[in-house]
C-alpha cells in the first residue's frame, strides 16, 4: 500500500502559514490559496524560499548542538556522551523545527514517519544480503584487494595508536546516518512534496542535494581521500539519496531509510578511501556495473509502483 502525503497540506503551512498570519483578522480578507491552488512557477519561488529557510535553520541549529556538545564534553569529559548529546539536541531541534514548520504537533509527525512494517524488514534483510554477496565476491578476486578487503574495515574502525576509533565509527554508522536521514528526507523531501505536490520532483531534488553536500570531501583529497573515491562517493550518494526519497514517498517510513542508510555505511567501510579506482581493471568495471544495475532496479521499481498507484487513483 502507498502511502498517502495529504496530511502535509491539510492547512497553510511554511511560508504560506506566515502569510496567513499576516493577514487582517477580519472576515474579509482574502483566503490564503493552498499549494494545489498557486500556479507551478510561484509555487517553485516559494520552494525556493523554504528550501532556503530549513537550509539556514538546520544550520543553526548544527552550531548551536554542537556548542552544546563542547558544554557537555567540558562537565563530563566523555568524548561518547558529547557526540550522542549532540546529536540528539540537533534531532530533537529539528523536530521541533519541522513541527512548526508544518504546523503538525510532534508526536504525530513522528508518528507518520517513525513506523517500520513487515516489508520494511525484509527490504532491509535484502539489503544486507545483497552487500554480503557484494563484498564477498569483490573480496575473492585478486585484483580488487586493496580496493575492497576486511583490512579496510580494520583500518577505518581503528586509529592510528590501535585503540579502536569508537567515537569515529558511532558518528559514522549511527550519529550521522540519523542527522542526514532527518534533514535530506525528513526535511527537505517534505518541504518538495508539501509545495510541488510531486513525488517523483520531490525525491530528485532531494537526491541531487544529498549528493552535492558530500562534494565538501573533496577538500580532503590526497589527505584523507583519493579522487575516485570522492567521485563514486557523489554518485553513489545520488543513486542511495534517490533510492531512499522514493522509498520514503511509497512507505512513508523514516525508520526503514535510517535502517538501509545504516547498512549502506557498514558495508563502505569494507571500501579504500586511499586506493585509485583503476577501471582498466576487469573486476572493477563489473562490480561497478553490477552495483548500479541493482540500484537502477530498485529505483526502476519504485517508480513504478508510484506510477501505477497515480493510476489506480485516475481510474478511481
Amino acid at each position: 500500500m502507498i502511502t498517502t502525503w495529504t496530511w502535509l497540506s491539510t492547512k497553510p503551512n511554511g511560508v504560506l502559514a506566515a502569510l496567513v498570519a499576516l493577514q487582517p483578522p477580519d472576515g474579509d480578507a482574502e483566503k490564503t490559496p493552498t499549494s494545489s491552488e498557486i500556479p507551478v512557477a510561484i509555487r517553485c519561488v516559494v520552494l525556493i524560499m523554504e528550501l532556503a529557510l530549513v537550509s539556514g535553520g538546520a544550520f543553526l541549529l548544527l552550531l548551536s548542538s554542537s556548542v552544546f556538545g563542547v558544554l557537555i564534553r567540558s562537565l563530563i569529559g566523555g568524548d561518547v556522551a558529547a557526540h550522542l548529546c549532540e546529536s540528539a539536541a540537533f534531532c530533537w531541534g529539528l523536530v521541533a523545527f519541522m513541527s512548526w514548520f508544518f504546523q503538525q504537533p510532534k508526536r504525530e509527525l513522528a508518528r507518520r514517519l517513525e513506523g517500520f512494517s513487515w516489508s520494511s524488514g525484509k527490504t532491509c534483510l535484502a539489503s544486507i544480503l545483497l552487500h554480503s554477496v557484494a563484498v564477498m565476491v569483490l573480496t575473492s578476486w585478486a585484483e580488487n584487494q586493496e580496493l575492497v578487503s576486511w583490512s579496510n574495515v580494520e583500518t577505518a574502525v581503528r586509529q592510528s595508536d590501535g585503540s579502536v576509533a569508537t567515537v569515529e565509527t558511532i558518528q559514522n554508522l549511527l550519529l550521522a546516518p540519523i542527522k542526514e536521514e532527518l534533514f535530506f528526507r525528513g526535511v527537505i523531501m517534505l518541504v518538495c512534496i508539501n509545495r510541488l505536490q510531486s513525488l517523483n520532483r520531490s525525491a530528485w531534488i532531494s537526491s541531487f542535494l544529498f549528493a552535492a553536500i558530500h562534494l565538501v570531501n573533496a577538500r580532503h583529497v590526497g589527505t584523507q581521500y583519493s579522487v575516485s573515491y570522492v567521485m563514486v562517493q557523489v554518485v553513489w550518494a545520488w543513486l542511495v539519496g534517490l533510492f531512499l526519497a522514493l522509498k520514503l514517498a511509497v512507505s512513508g517510513s523514516l525508520t526503514q531509510c535510517l535502517a538501509l542508510h545504516v547498512i549502506n555505511n557498514i558495508f563502505a567501510l569494507s571500501v579504500s578511501k586511499t586506493n585509485a579506482m583503476d577501471m582498466t581493471q576487469p573486476a572493477t568495471t563489473c562490480s561497478v556495473i553490477a552495483s548500479l544495475a541493482i540500484y537502477v532496479i530498485a529505483i526502476a521499481r519504485q517508480l513504478q509502483l508510484l506510477s501505477n498507484n497515480q493510476a489506480g487513483r485516475k481510474d478511481k
